[in-house]
C-alpha cells in the first residue's frame, strides 16, 4: 500500500508542493536545513495519524497568514485501486477528513489505510524515556495485527480513567469495584495480546538485528505491570487502600514495559548512539515484516536525516536492508549523494530524487 500522489497547500513553509513518489522503493528528499524536507515527512505523518511529531498544536502547522492547510493524496492498494484521501485544518481549529470523496469523523480509518512509522532523533526515546514510549511501540503493531486490540485497549483506558476518578473523589468501594471488574476483563486480553506480539516480534527481530548489528544477543522481555505470581484481580483488590491514598491505579497493563537488553544489559547503557539508531531501525523494520505477514499490507517508512550518527559502512548496511523491504520509503538528507552512494545496486531499486529548496519541491533526474 503506497502513496502515488501527494499534494500540500500552506503546510509549514510549503505554500504548494506536489510529488509522485516511487511506489515500492526509495524517495530521497534532499536540501539544506530549513528548506522543508522534514515538513514533507511531517505532512505524510499527519495524514495517517492526525498528529505532528514536532508540535502538539495542529494550528502551528498552517503557513503564516494562511487560513488553513490541506494535505491530499492518492493511496494505492495492492489491487492497484486508488483511493483519494485528504485532511484540512483551519486556524479556528476546525478539521475535515475525507476518504474516497466521503467525509469521515474518525482519524482511525486513515491510520488503518496508511500504516507508517517514523524514524528520527526522537526515536531514541524508545530506549531513553519511560515505559510509555515502549508500550506505544508494541500497541502500534497490535493495532494492525489484532482486530480486537483497539476496542479492547479503548475499553481498558476508559475503565482506568473512571477508576482513577473514583479514587480521587474518595467514593464508595462499590463504585470502585464496577470499574475494577472492567479493567480486569479487558486488561487480561490486552496483556495476553502484548505478550504474544512481543514473542512474534522477537523472532522477526533476529534477522534484522543480525543484518544491522551482526549479533544475535538482543532480547525483548515483556513486563506486564503487576506481580506475575498473582492475578490482576488479586493485585487490584489488595492495592485498593493504597490506590485510594495516592489517588490513582498503581498496577495493571497501563504500567507495562518492554525490556530491551543485549547480553542481559540495557541497550541504553551498552550501545553507542549510532548502534542505538541501527537497533531502532531493526525494531521498526521487524514490525514492518510482521505487518506484512499478518495483514499483507506494506508499511511506509519515514526516515528523517538518515546519515546522522551513522558512518559510511552502517549507512550501507541500513540501505541494503531497506532496499529489500519492497515497500515505500521516504528519506531526508542534506545531500542526495550520502544516500545514493550507500546503495550498492541503485538501479535495482526503484528510486526518485526530490530537491527541496525554500519551500519548493522539484523532482530531479537520476544521473
Amino acid at each position: 500500500m503506497t502513496i502515488s500522489l501527494l499534494r500540500l497547500n500552506d503546510f509549514r513553509n510549503l505554500a504548494h508542493a506536489e510529488l509522485a513518489p516511487a511506489h515500492h522503493g526509495l524517495n530521497i528528499l534532499f536540501g539544506n536545513n530549513g528548506s522543508g524536507k522534514t515538513s514533507l515527512l511531517e505532512a505524510i505523518h499527519y495524514l495517517s495519524t492526525g498528529k505532528s511529531f514536532k508540535t502538539a498544536t495542529a494550528t502551528r502547522l498552517i503557513k503564516y497568514a494562511s487560513p488553513k492547510f490541506s494535505i491530499f493524496a492518492h493511496f494505492e492498494q495492492t489491487d492497484t485501486r486508488q483511493i483519494p484521501i485528504g485532511v484540512e485544518r483551519e486556524t479556528t481549529g476546525a478539521a475535515r477528513i475525507r476518504v474516497a470523496e466521503e467525509d469521515v469523523s474518525s482519524q482511525v480509518l486513515l491510520a488503518t489505510l496508511l500504516p507508517l512509522r517514523m524514524i528520527n532523533a526522537q526515536s531514541h526515546q524508545l530506549f531513553e524515556s519511560g515505559p510509555t514510549f515502549r508500550r506505544k511501540y508494541l500497541d502500534w503493531g497490535l493495532f494492525y495485527a489484532e482486530e480486537s486490540f483497539f476496542p479492547c485497549w479503548r475499553h481498558y483506558e476508559r475503565a482506568l480513567k473512571q477508576r482513577n476518578a473514583v479514587l480521587r473523589a474518595g467514593r464508595t468501594r462499590g463504585e470502585l469495584d464496577v470499574w475494577t471488574e472492567e479493567m480486569v476483563k479487558h486488561g487480561l486480553l490486552l496483556n495476553q495480546q502484548r505478550e504474544q506480539y512481543t514473542q512474534s516480534l522477537g523472532q522477526a527481530l533476529v534477522h534484522t538485528v543480525r543484518a544491522l548489528l551482526q549479533t544475535d544477543d538482543i532480547q525483548l522481555h515483556y513486563k506486564q505491570g503487576w506481580d506475575q505470581n498473582k492475578t490482576l484481580h488479586q493485585v487490584l483488590t489488595h492495592s485498593t487502600a493504597m490506590d485510594f491514598g495516592v489517588g490513582y491505579t498503581q498496577y495493571g497493563p497501563h504500567r507495562a514495559d518492554l525490556e530491551i537488553t543485549m547480553n542481559g544489559l540495557s541497550v541504553k547503557h551498552f550501545l553507542s548512539r549510532g548502534q542505538q539508531k541501527l537497533l531502532i531501525c531493526a525494531m521498526i523494520i521487524a514490525q514492518g515484516k510482521l505487518l506484512a505477514q499478518h495483514t499483507n499490507k506494506g508499511m511506509i517508512y519515514l526516515i528523517d536525516d538518515l546519515p546522522s550518527e551513522l558512518d559510511t559502512q552502517n549507512r550501507q548496511e541500513l540501505m541494503s536492508l531497506l532496499a529489500t523491504q519492497q515497500t515505500q520509503i521516504f528519506i531526508t538528507a542534506i545531500e542526495s549523494e550520502t544516500i545514493c552512494d550507500a546503495i550498492n545496486t541503485p538501479r535495482c531499486v526503484p528510486m526518485k530524487l526530490f530537491h527541496v529548496e525554500h519551500g519548493q519541491v522539484a523532482e530531479k533526474r537520476m544521473e
